[in-house]
């Protein structure tokens, strides 16, 4: 696909690393659910790392909370490295996301997207 934005590895513990790439957005949002779905499955533990310039819109939020439900009510661990560039910042104020919910789909906890996680913020 001409703009595939991600990759995945899988490591030796059995955990798999998705890397965002630059932009994330609705041109590549199957792939993108269709990359965290097959990782989910194949692996208890999935990491997404995010380009320091990544550009993300609202269907990269939309398929990130769903890929979080899904690990929760699997029990298996979904986490990311580097959310906290601008683009996804302004993405994640401009939804009204920035909260800091609770997320009954994930034991009660802080929501890790949408402001839970106060390593994104400034």
């Amino acid at each position: 696909m001409e703009n595939k934005a991600f990759s995945s590895q899988r490591h030796e513990d059995g955990s798999i690393t998705i890397s965002s790439g630059k932009r994330l957005s609705i041109e590549n949002a199957n792939d993108f659910a269709m990359c965290l779905s097959e990782a989910l499955a194949a692996s208890q533990r999935v990491d997404i790392a995010f380009d320091a310039n990544a550009e993300a819109d609202i269907t990269t939020m939309q398929i990130l909370c769903s890929a979080c439900k899904t690990a929760a009510a699997e029990g298996k661990t979904l986490t990311h490295q580097g959310f906290g560039t601008e683009s996804l910042r302004k993405l994640v104020v401009a939804i009204g996301a920035e909260n800091h919910g609770i997320c009954k789909h994930n034991n009660d906890n802080l929501c890790i997207w949408f402001g839970g996680n106060d390593s994104w913020q400034n």
